[in-house]
């Protein structure tokens, strides 16, 4: 693209997409860590309380996502693929249609959140002691959503641009100044309104890095509302309005449990359900960078007519996926209560263990196994079918959760939404993908998930034998000691099982080039 500093062109395919999983790992595992070390202190700090008025606050906030449209998906689609073909031009109507958009929204939706924040606390079971706080994190966390609105435009171009090593340092950053923040203010004594405060600021942080690296990449790109365009507006919108109907039903899904627990039940068990689903989103999303990468290489693929290599890209981004997940799966699904346990304490813990298994089944089956799939749909543009399944899934839930959540409370919804996960994601997304791939549904479905279930039936055996006899999860270190015996004897076995023959010959040689690198800068002449 002209005026830009460094495109994908510039490396060799292999090496990018390679290069954009390991940045979106580095992101994925400072967020990780910084979650795991917060949340207990979190917990500890705000109460079981207040921790669920924090979890409400933000299932909440989600909903605004409907008024997104899928504009920001299709700026990914479209800007990858104006890139691609080398057009500026329409690059800049579509940025600049996008932020005029996303600015008189973002306006809209605030102005709606100060009208009716005063009146949403009556829908839930909040303490009388936390309500005002509700009501002004409330409109914090929604100021913070609409910067996010207008602001990730440009880490929408990075990633369409496929430069992932920009938006990643921007998200660490982001990360970084939110962790420093809220524990300097809880440590001070301040409660919800003050972690609020600290994450709009630390989304801010982000942003101003995000438009950085936006303007080294596009260095020429001006941007005016004057070069917006309602044919732009027109043909993105009926791109996305397909994203849009997946991201309102997995907003519907991902929050409608919460809202619908804190209606019901007391504000407390929002978080005793929020915290095994948390955890498992943040592992999840460290192999789930791979398909989150596959959206703009798709995309790509489309752009240049490369169709051949879309079976590829959809059968072994889903298997590695599961590679990656499976030694973690192993062990919450073995000493998954001990974990917790030691992580946030007995309280937590013994309310939030005997959800480990039905979301651990929903996360290996129907979203690791098949993380790619809406990703590779979106970037093809072939997403509708899976889209309008999304949303039958997520109105079933929230009918069935008014019936399934005040008899058996958060078990009983962790259980819906697990069978309902593998229903659709697993199943129906599995038949969608192979239709598009051309495979046949069973041929699809036994390249991702056969290879990698061989190699967990020896591992689960030990890991329950672990369990029981010499490493029962006392302390962190029986815990780190079985992840590195679970993850040694997995990664082993999947080496020769898991990986095509291809694959683990650079592998070795990726392993082989590392090794021999230091030891070559070791006996260098000084």
């Amino acid at each position: 693209m002209r005026g830009s500093q460094e495109t994908p062109a510039a490396h060799e395919p292999g090496q990018r997409f390679v290069l954009n999983v390991i940045w979106n790992w580095l992101g994925t595992i400072v967020s990780l860590f910084i979650g795991f070390v917060l949340s207990p202190y979190l917990i500890v700090k705000l109460g079981a309380d207040g921790y669920g008025v924090w979890a409400i606050t933000f299932a909440l906030v989600e909903y605004c996502w409907f008024f997104d449209f899928g504009f920001r998906s299709a700026t990914v689609k479209f800007v990858a693929h104006y890139s691609a073909i080398n057009d500026p031009d329409n690059v800049r109507a579509v940025l600049s249609t996008v932020l005029l958009y996303s600015s008189i929204t973002g306006c809209v939706i605030l102005a709606g959140a100060l009208a009716v924040a005063r009146y949403v606390e009556h829908f839930f079971r909040i303490p009388e002691n936390l309500r005002g706080s509700f009501q002004t994190l409330l409109i914090l966390i929604t100021l913070s959503w609409c910067l996010g609105l207008v602001f990730n435009v440009f880490n929408a171009s990075i990633e369409a641009v496929q430069h992932f090593e920009y938006s990643n340092k921007a998200s660490i950053v982001s990360a970084i100044v939110r962790a420093i923040g809220w524990a300097s203010a809880l440590y001070l004594g301040y409660g919800l309104i003050a972690i609020g405060v600290v994450t709009v600021l630390s989304q801010a942080a982000g942003y101003i890095v995000n438009y950085i690296y936006f303007r080294r990449i596009f260095p020429g790109q001006r941007l005016s509302p004057r070069f917006a365009r309602l044919s732009t507006l027109h043909e993105m919108a009926r791109f996305g309005i397909h994203t849009f109907v997946m991201t309102i039903s997995n907003q519907l899904r991902n929050a409608g449990a919460p809202l619908l627990i804190g209606h019901f039940l007391p504000a407390a068990f929002v978080g005793f359900y929020n915290l095994p689903v948390r955890l498992l989103q943040y592992t999840v999303e460290l192999v789930g960078r791979l398909g989150i990468v596959t959206n703009t290489k798709a995309a790509e693929l489309a752009a240049r007519d490369r169709s051949e290599s879309l079976t590829d890209l959809a059968v072994y981004t889903n298997r590695y996926c599961l590679v990656i997940f499976m030694p973690l799966a192993i062990l919450l699904g073995t000493h998954g209560p001990q974990l917790l346990t030691l992580w946030v304490g007995p309280q937590f813990a013994n309310q939030s263990a005997p959800l480990l298994l039905p979301l651990l089944v929903a996360c290996v089956i129907g979203v690791v196994g098949q993380y790619s799939a809406g990703m590779l749909l979106q970037g093809l543009g072939k997403h509708q079918r899976y889209a309008r399944s999304l949303l039958v899934e997520a109105v079933a839930g929230l009918l069935l959760a008014i019936v399934v959540i005040p008899r058996w409370g958060i078990v009983g919804a962790a259980w819906l939404a697990a069978a309902l996960t593998v229903l659709n994601r697993g199943i129906v997304a599995a038949w969608l993908i192979s239709r598009t791939i051309h495979l046949s549904f069973a041929q699809y479905v036994q390249s991702v998930y056969a290879l990698p279930a061989l190699a967990m039936l020896p591992v689960l055996a030990l890991s329950c034998w672990l369990r029981s006899t010499i490493l029962p999860g006392n302390g962190w270190a029986q815990i780190f000691a079985a992840a590195v015996l679970l993850g040694a004897s997995y990664y082993g076995l999947a080496f020769f099982m898991a990986l095509e023959r291809r694959h683990r010959a650079l592998l070795a040689l990726w392993i082989a080039k590392s090794w021999r690198a230091p030891a070559a800068e070791a006996v260098a002449p000084v």
